[in-house]
């Protein structure tokens, strides 16, 4: 199948234990892995499981967004597991959203949960960035989660003050944004963790790092940013690495900074 960054292939497996995995891999980097048979809402992946950390925070998620839909892993979750929230999916790529419905148990979930009745799941086709700067009149979310790549590059477009700001303005009074980063969470290959910290602190009162493998601070794994202008405090929380010499990301100087910080 072809998607809008390249050939996408789907693979299944099984497992250490046995189970069986759906993978989705397209241009060559693993975009999405369901579970089959009867466990096929749950998560695969640790990093999306750390996104529940919203549910933490001290005040209720009746209304959450999510930027970058992929095979709607964690959208399912949602709506399998958590019966007071509701979610919003932006997914810029048609293609994603149709091999998810056909492949990876969205449309089973759409109909087993009646979403289109309740609203439970809506998906809009459209860029993260020009959705959340879009009608005025679109509601504003308890949570913001932001899993936006190209492969293995973030959307850099959401990577900005800019765009911070514009998350800021869609989130209800002391919402929470959540954003998966790529990185290091300490040690030399902590730059790009350091330039979103300072980033998103220039829009937000705070900024929490969740490292998804705390055992290895050096490694480059998943690590998920929460920013909030309410005091809160979250489980298996560290602070954002010292920021000596990051830059504070802007529309104007992405471009320059892509190759440094997203490679």
């Amino acid at each position: 199948m072809r998607t809008a960054t390249g050939p996408a292939l789907i693979l299944d497996l099984v497992g250490e234990d046995g189970e069986k995995v759906r993978m989705l891999v397209v241009n060559g980097t693993i975009e999405s892995a369901t579970y089959l048979d009867d466990l096929r809402y749950d998560l695969v992946f640790d990093y999306l499981r750390a996104f529940d950390v919203m549910y933490e925070a001290g005040r209720p998620v009746s209304h959450a967004l999510m930027l970058g839909g992929g095979g709607y892993s964690y959208p399912k979750h949602i709506v399998s597991h958590h019966p007071e929230t509701s979610i919003d999916v932006v997914e810029v790529d048609p293609a994603m959203t149709r091999i998810a419905r056909k492949h990876f148990f969205l449309g089973d979930l759409e109909r087993e949960y009646d979403c289109t009745a309740t609203g439970r799941l809506r998906t809009y086709c459209d860029d993260g960035r020009a959705f959340l700067e879009g009608d005025a009149g679109r509601p504003r979310y308890d949570a913001i989660l932001n899993d936006s790549f190209s492969g293995n590059d973030p959307a850099a477009s959401l990577m900005t003050v800019e765009a911070a700001r514009a998350v800021r303005d869609r989130l209800a009074e002391g919402g929470l944004y959540l954003m998966n980063v790529v990185t290091s969470p300490e040690g030399t290959g902590a730059l790009l963790l350091q330039a979103v910290g300072r980033t998103l602190g220039v829009v937000f009162s705070h900024v929490h790092v969740i490292p998804c493998d705390p055992a290895s601070p050096s490694a480059s794994d998943n690590v998920i940013v929460v920013a909030t202008d309410a005091t809160c405090d979250l489980p298996g929380e560290t602070t954002v690495p010292a920021a000596s010499g990051a830059p504070v990301i802007t529309d104007d100087n992405v471009g320059n900074l892509a190759h440094a910080l997203f490679r």
